[in-house]
């Protein structure tokens, strides 16, 4: 079964981080990364920019309204995620306990496809940003 974990955290916390400690937040997320590819659990993984570049689209009759910014104001921003196939959620639950929980919070939600998807036979995409 394939398992989203979201990553939610305060940004303002992320940025006021001194080098050392954000290292430190990557080497657990290093570990993880190690832990599922290992496993064969890893699927995808993506950490998404600030909501400062972000911006939201909504429909309004036949009109498009796009706004700076993202949908919510709130403490916590979506920071990004991991796809995990994993055989149940207590497994799911297990690795996601390598992350770094100290600063925010991670929510794991099963995932279901749209009929016609082959998740499971496509070709693993894997895209370098840096």
């Amino acid at each position: 079964m394939i398992f989203s974990v979201l990553i939610y955290a305060s940004e303002d916390f992320i940025d006021a981080l001194s080098p050392e400690e954000h290292q430190e937040i990557l080497k657990k997320h290093g570990s993880f990364h190690e832990h599922t590819k290992s496993n064969k659990n890893f699927a995808a993984a993506a950490k998404l920019m600030s909501t400062g570049t972000a911006v939201t689209i909504n429909k309004e009759r036949d009109e498009f309204l796009v706004t700076d910014g993202p949908f919510a104001e709130t403490k916590e921003q979506f920071m990004g995620f991991y796809l995990l196939d994993c055989p149940s959620l207590e497994e799911a639950i297990q690795a996601v306990k390598i992350l770094p929980l100290d600063h925010g919070r991670i929510e794991v939600r099963p995932v279901e496809f749209f009929e016609g998807a082959d998740f499971k036979n496509a070709e693993r995409m894997v895209i370098n940003a840096s």
